[in-house]
């Protein structure tokens, strides 16, 4: 968990390392922004928590989505405009995290107070 201004920057629990090389997400009260942990002062994607749901549904199950392109060497996420890069180790740790529920969790937990 890294802190920035405001934002609390959560990772997977499959991540490997100290905070580096990893997806990683802070909500809001406005939704989700992502970011990749190995430029934490670059750009930052930003998801309603409406696509956040959709966005980590079709991350668990392997599915398509319209912000999402796979390719041999990694990842690209979409947004805004924008882009983010992620090597294969690091997106598979944020399907494992979608997979077993952790960014639901996190929703309920620190967005909406909700269990």
């Amino acid at each position: 968990m890294t802190h920035t201004g405001a934002l609390t920057f959560v990772k997977s629990s499959w991540s490997t390392g100290n905070g580096g090389d990893c997806v990683e997400w802070a909500f809001t009260p406005a939704g989700v922004q992502v970011r990749d942990s190995k430029d934490r002062l670059g750009t930052q994607l930003h998801y309603t928590l409406a696509e956040w749901d959709q966005l980590t549904a079709t991350a668990a199950t392997g599915a398509t989505h319209p912000s999402v392109t796979t390719t041999p060497h990694g990842t690209r996420l979409t947004g805004q405009g924008s882009e983010l890069n992620f090597t294969p180790t690091e997106w598979h740790a944020f399907t494992l995290a979608a997979r077993h529920g952790e960014t639901r969790h996190l929703i309920t937990r620190e967005c909406c107070g909700r269990l």
